[in-house]
């Protein structure tokens, strides 16, 4: 029996649920971002792990509408090109070709060739946790060294040094992603996370700063959604969540 790195994950989000849970939540997920498009007009975003800007991608048909503009981010040379090939006819975006660290400078990033490149990551473990079901993953498994860029120091440099959106899916870092953010002062309306590779400390730290600064949490099994209280109306905030409880509920 294959296990799914779903049941395994220790992050606090991580609850059971029942199938329909996921596609509930993207909807609720893509209704949030098309009401925001629609209030705010133009929104200013960053994308950290874009990859080529397809694959699972929540946000790709949001840019390709011309309404998004900001900063994507991708650290591998193949996949940043295929990001720029993505994007190329859409005005407003800017692209970094490095990956969001604790620290300015360099690291070890361990990526994946192929077809599986979307699992490349910081953490070698995390990759492996996908083996049982992808025949001959170690094997594609190359090191790389990459720059690295806190994002508070890489927005700095940019014109999206506010956004009003922040998408993170970096296999297993997005809590660094994020912790390398001083929300305090640059409060994006909405995150969009990846959770289900995040520790229990990871995941516990994350939450308890989030929902200190006044964001309401809803996810499912793998990803997280997190709405500023300025950004809708309390009672829709409200609503959002519980449609997506309701249905992890239903057992």
């Amino acid at each position: 029996m294959v296990v799914s790195v779903a049941t395994t994950s220790e992050s606090v989000f991580g609850t059971s649920e029942p199938w329909n849970t996921k596609i509930i939540f993207a909807r609720v997920r893509d209704y949030v971002l098309e009401e925001f498009m629609r209030k705010r007009g133009t929104v200013r975003f960053v994308q950290v792990g874009a990859n080529d800007g397809c694959r699972a991608d929540p946000i790709n048909r949001f840019i390709l509408e011309g309404r998004w503009q900001g900063l994507l981010v991708e650290p591998l040379p193949r996949a940043h090109a295929a990001l720029r090939q993505t994007y190329a006819d859409i005005d407003g975006l800017a692209f970094a070709e490095v990956a969001v660290a604790e620290s300015d400078g360099t690291a070890t990033f361990f990526e994946v060739d192929g077809e599986f490149d979307v699992l490349s990551s910081f953490s070698k473990d995390t990759i492996l946790r996908r083996a049982g079901t992808r025949p001959g993953l170690a094997e594609r498994i190359v090191e790389r060294t990459v720059v690295t860029r806190r994002l508070d120091s890489l927005l700095a440099e940019t014109d999206c040094a506010m956004p009003d959106v922040l998408v993170v899916d970096t296999e297993g870092h997005d809590d660094v992603v994020i912790g390398s953010l001083d929300l305090e002062s640059r409060t994006p309306s909405i995150l969009l996370f990846e959770h289900v590779h995040l520790s229990r400390d990871g995941s516990t730290t994350l939450r308890n700063r989030l929902e200190k600064l006044d964001y309401t949490l809803i996810w499912d099994r793998h990803d997280c959604l997190a709405i500023h209280a300025s950004a809708f109306p309390d009672h829709e905030i409200r609503f959002f969540r519980e449609v997506v409880d309701a249905a992890r509920a239903k057992t």
